[in-house]
């Protein structure tokens, strides 16, 4: 027995102190064991990791614990019992990400139920890399690269995309960071244009001032007027630091407030952002708009593309949801089933992003594997797809004008006929003719006499090719 136990001890001390990196985390996520190996490579010490919980995530701060502790998350398929191998960055102390393959191994008890993940880090150019990665691990690799780039040239990392749209808009950004000029932001509903403006805050000189958002179709004209006049006050009596109003549907504000505004702009007191889901040009022409103020708040536009025209941010954009999701969350969900991308990829998204987000939130709360598959899809959403799918009503042909008028012509008179209850003058006179005109169009067309019990003409074949009788 103690035999046993000083093996044992030996075997953890040899873990612990080896220079292979070996991490361990328990059911729960959290990190328990990261041994030598682990700081030596990373530079982190274990005081300062140890007992966190690893979520599947991608980090925008890359020299954070929080950047090594998402590295460490292995994918939800791990926790099914399932070993895998992931190509990530580990995130180190005191310089640049380094690329590594992190091996998981499931460790589990006598009933197969997984009750912690060993990991171990190789450095990619010493081992092979997994072959065929399955597409939620490649949307995860692409989305932390996506990421690091925009975080390395100035940018936030929360506005993903790599479509032309997008990569306009990021140009603009960082134009907006670097002035305290104002701006207008023109989007459709769902776009991001709130979000946009306040990263534009925060990245400004002004981020740790206040942020005041006003939405000008909602609010009242007297509260919309006592809140600017009030940041006005507290200006003057040095009670607020000058920070940014935005004025989300500027376009719904009334021409007198609209005047209020135009001096604010003016004072350079705040930095004034507003956002209008159409180009305002429409309402200078029509004298809706003040034509000083659209000229005040547009220095610097920026266009927010709906999502129907940015197809190849979609798939990115989606597991940045889902991945922001996974955070704090007790289950982790790793990507999505191909099938459910292509149908993201059919649907036009009139709510835009927004709609996305929401489709993914109602669909990951039904998802209890690893993957959100067709079936955890909102019913709204597989609806509306189907509803998109159906084309436009076929167009009618064109048809020989003759035989169709003959067609109408007979289809009334009979209407008309079993209306009357067969009196051919009351007939006549449903259908505007005269009683001797009814009698003949009867006989050209063939129409069964009922009072004679016969028709009103035998030698009269009714050939719908011949033309009908002029008026």
């Amino acid at each position: 027995m103690t035999k046993r136990v000083r093996t044992t001890r030996r075997l953890e001390v040899w873990l612990k102190d080896t220079s292979v990196p070996l991490f361990v985390l328990n059911s729960q996520r959290r990190l328990v064991f990261f041994n030598a190996g682990c700081e030596q490579l990373t530079g982190w010490p274990p005081a300062e990791v140890l007992g966190q919980v690893c979520d599947f995530v991608t980090e925008s701060d890359l020299f954070s614990p929080a950047a090594l502790l998402a590295a460490l998350a292995p994918p939800a398929n791990v926790w099914q019992g399932e070993s895998i191998a992931v190509t990530t960055r580990v995130a180190r102390h005191d310089s640049d990400p380094i690329e590594a393959i992190l091996h998981f191994f499931p460790l589990t008890d006598a009933a197969q139920r997984v009750q912690a993940t060993l990991g171990i880090i190789q450095l990619a150019p010493h081992c092979d890399q997994p072959a065929n990665p399955p597409l939620s691990l490649q949307l995860h690799a692409e989305l932390a690269e996506l990421r690091q780039s925009l975080i390395n040239r100035g940018d936030t990392g929360m506005l993903i995309g790599k479509s032309l749209g997008m990569q306009r808009l990021l140009s603009q950004l960082q134009l907006a960071r670097q002035s305290t000029l104002p701006i207008l932001l023109i989007g459709e509903a769902g776009t991001g244009r709130e979000s946009l403006a306040r990263q534009i805050h925060q990245a400004s000189s002004q981020g740790t001032s206040t942020f005041v958002p006003l939405d000008c179709r909602r609010l009242p004209p007297d509260h919309l007027e006592a809140t600017i006049r009030r940041m006005q006050v507290a200006l003057q009596t040095d009670e607020l630091q000058p920070g940014t109003i935005y004025l989300e549907h500027v376009e719904a504000l009334p021409r007198d407030l609209q005047r209020l505004v135009l001096e604010v702009v003016k004072s350079q007191r705040h930095r004034v952002i507003a956002s209008t889901l159409n180009s305002l040009e429409p309402l200078v022409e029509s004298q809706d708009f003040v034509e000083p103020l659209f000229f005040a708040l547009t220095p610097l536009t920026m266009s927010l593309p709906p999502l129907r025209t940015r197809p190849e941010d979609l798939a990115l954009l989606s597991q940045y949801f889902l991945e922001e999701l996974n955070r704090g969350a007790p289950q982790q969900v790793t990507g999505f089933q191909e099938q459910v991308l292509e149908q993201f990829g059919r649907y036009q998204w009139p709510g835009n992003v927004r709609e996305l987000r929401a489709v993914i939130v109602e669909a990951r709360q039904g998802c209890t594997g690893p993957l959100i598959e067709i079936e955890h899809l909102p019913f709204r959403f597989r609806t509306g797809v189907r509803g998109q799918s159906v084309g436009p009503p076929a167009r009618p042909r064109t048809q020989p004008l003759d035989p169709l008028l003959l067609r109408i012509e007979r289809e009334q008179i009979e209407l008309a006929l079993d209306e009357a209850h067969q009196n051919k003058a009351k007939a006549a006179e449903l259908l505007g003719i005269t009683r001797p005109r009814l009698y003949r169009r009867m006989e050209v067309l063939g129409i069964l006499d009922r009072d004679l019990g016969s028709e009103s003409s035998t030698h009269d074949t009714g050939d719908p090719n011949r033309p009908a009788e002029a008026r």
